[in-house]
């Protein structure tokens, strides 16, 4: 199986705030964003150039999204695209929705992630 990953446009940044801290309106603009909230904290990834005032804000990251739907079926696919990046000394943070899979990596390891990708098979646009 060949994975296909795309690069969502944008850079964005992770924050983290307190577990009952409202949702800043201003994060939904963003072309992709994440929301997590647990008993000890709130996550929110936005775009890098929201303005949100958080505990701890850590970025600028790229993200990268696994073409198609992938049914709950299908495994490995999380570890095929974290294992060569691990290998490489690249952080990443995962993401995954109902529908895919999202890598997001350091903006300064963009380059280095598609090439180290591109290496182990899988097909980056």
């Amino acid at each position: 199986m060949t994975i296909h990953v795309a690069r969502v446009p944008g850079e964005y940044a992770v924050h983290r705030l307190a577990p009952d801290a409202s949702i800043p309106e201003a994060v939904w603009a963003s072309p992709f964003v994440s929301v997590s909230r647990s008993r000890d904290e709130l996550s929110i990834i936005t775009d890098a150039g929201n303005a949100v005032e958080a505990q701890s804000t850590v970025g600028p990251w790229l993200a990268y999204r696994v073409a198609g739907t992938i049914d709950f079926s299908v495994t490995g696919v999380m570890s095929s695209l974290t294992t060569p990046l691990a290998q490489a000394g690249l952080g990443i943070l995962g993401v995954s929705t109902y529908d895919t899979d999202y890598i997001l990596v350091h903006a300064d390891s963009g380059e280095a992630a598609e090439m180290t990708w591109r290496d182990a098979g899988i097909d980056v646009a």
